[in-house]
């Protein structure tokens, strides 16, 4: 191969791995820029361990291309447009999430129609509709080239009870607590402090009373603080509550000098597992 047809397949290649998917909504088209895969729980089967494949219209980090609940709370809060594939078996499943539908769309088929390669710790192919499809009054359409190593969420022991004494001195986790009883007791001024300002935003709204209560039957009672890790103006908390029943974690972020939560999720524990 002479040095010029070397450089013209280099140069091909590499316009193949950047080039740009799309995701179409009612003809909006949307760049989908990024493309990660992750292993991870089956949707459907708690048991099973699948193969996702994400195509987003931006960069994600390490830690959140591989965290389920923060993906998802990204398309919740409008701040991700993305086309989800779940490889499970012959089959998959996909999920849309995007600002400018008012739900996730979602569907699955089988077999496989992308015949996506898993392997070598890669995910290859492409990702392409024959066709546009229709959900309700929402029309879409995506397409996505994939060449993305796997990537797993590392596993974080449970906490330790070190951990949670050194837990009751963390600047961070006194912060969180204190948003914990602001929203009890229905203290606006202490729940304007406490969350990140795209949600303090949501706070002065005639719908807030009612989300307010709402949230307040939905939280868990006793909370406790099993680990906090900060790292510069960040920290990742670890957190129980309802008597060990229930499993949280809380991501938290300095702002201004002051720690603000920025997700929680919970989960119920299930039984004979430590928090």
């Amino acid at each position: 191969m002479t040095r010029h047809t070397a450089l013209t397949a280099l140069l091909f290649n590499a316009a193949l791995v950047a080039a740009p998917g799309k995701l179409v909504l009612d003809g909006k088209t949307i760049e989908l820029t990024h493309v990660y895969a992750r292993k991870g729980p089956a949707k459907f089967d708690s048991k099973a361990v699948s193969t996702y494949v994400l195509a987003a219209d931006r960069e994600l980090s390490p830690a959140v291309r591989v965290d389920e609940d923060a993906i998802r709370e990204l398309g919740w809060d409008g701040n991700l447009n993305s086309v989800e594939v779940e490889v499970t078996g012959d089959g998959i499943s996909w999920a849309i999430r995007s600002s400018a539908v008012k739900s996730s769309l979602s569907g699955s088929q089988s077999p496989d129609p992308y015949k996506l390669s898993v392997t070598g710790g890669r995910v290859k192919g492409l990702v392409k509709m024959e066709k546009a499809g229709k959900l309700g009054d929402t029309e879409y359409y995506f397409e996505f080239p994939v060449n993305a190593a796997i990537e797993v969420k590392t596993v974080v022991p449970p906490p330790t009870a070190k951990d949670k004494a050194a837990a009751q001195t963390a600047a961070s986790a006194k912060a969180y607590l204190t948003l914990q009883t602001a929203v009890m007791k229905g203290d606006k001024v202490g729940i304007i402090k406490g969350v990140d300002p795209a949600k303090a935003a949501q706070i002065d709204t005639p719908e807030f009373p009612q989300i307010l209560k709402m949230v307040q039957a939905m939280q868990p009672k006793d909370v406790e603080v099993l680990r906090a890790i900060e790292t510069g103006d960040a920290a990742d908390l670890t957190v129980s509550g309802g008597g060990g029943k229930d499993a949280g974690e809380v991501k938290m972020q300095k702002l201004n000098g002051n720690w603000i939560v920025m997700r929680e999720s919970w989960k119920q524990r299930q039984a004979g597992k430590t928090p």
